[in-house]
């Protein structure tokens, strides 16, 4: 007796093993592809180093970059929101898009201490933008830790020279050299002050 063997157990199995290289395949090209293309939205850019060195920035549209030689730097930024009971709550987050909007950092309760000695507490919005997305990125290791030292030092340098009375008549005075000392000290940062406003003036709570 002769015995056939059929060769259909075979074609299935090399059929599969195929149709599973061919999907992994797909995969493979298609998360490559990904990584080529950048889309940057309006009002926003990225900065995109190659082999760890500066070799462009991408601004508003679709950008094709090179996998692994070509990867986006990231930047330290803010999320300011409010919970229910209306606090504003902070969160920092690393972001590989930079925002070229005007954004505003919100400073709560900053003790100082005035002239003559009284302590006071003092909350703040600061009105900022960031201009030249290259110097945000390289010339300070971390953009929001940098504006809240910067401000509550200019801060306190400014209130510590006036009295009581002064710091709380004279809001509009504490406003415009505290902007104009913001703006100038951050401009080597590629960021432009626009303003700060003075929400409220208080006395420490004891």
């Amino acid at each position: 007796m002769i015995m056939q063997y059929s060769s259909t157990p075979m074609f299935v199995g090399s059929l599969t093993f195929s149709l599973c290289f061919v999907g992994v395949l797909a995969i493979v090209v298609l998360s490559a592809i990904l990584k080529c293309v950048k889309i940057v939205k309006q009002d926003e850019c990225m900065v995109i180093e190659r082999f760890g060195k500066y070799k462009e920035t991408l601004n508003t549209g679709h950008h094709i970059i090179i996998p692994v030689m070509d990867r986006p730097r990231s930047i330290h930024q803010c999320i300011f929101s409010k919970d229910t009971d209306g606090n504003v709550n902070m969160m920092n987050i690393n972001s590989a898009t930079i925002d070229l909007r005007e954004q505003v950092y919100h400073y709560a309760n900053v003790n100082v201490i005035t002239k003559d000695n009284a302590h006071i507490q003092i909350t703040a919005g600061l009105f900022f933008q960031i201009c030249d997305a290259t110097k945000a990125v390289y010339e300070i290791a971390n953009l929001p830790d940098a504006l809240e030292k910067l401000y509550i030092t200019t801060l306190r340098h400014v209130v510590g020279k006036l009295d009581l009375n002064e710091c709380l008549a004279s809001r509009e005075k504490i406003t415009s050299e505290l902007s104009q000392v913001l703006d100038e000290a951050t401009d080597k940062w590629g960021v432009k002050v626009n303003s700060l406003g003075i929400k409220d003036i208080a006395p420490t709570p004891k």
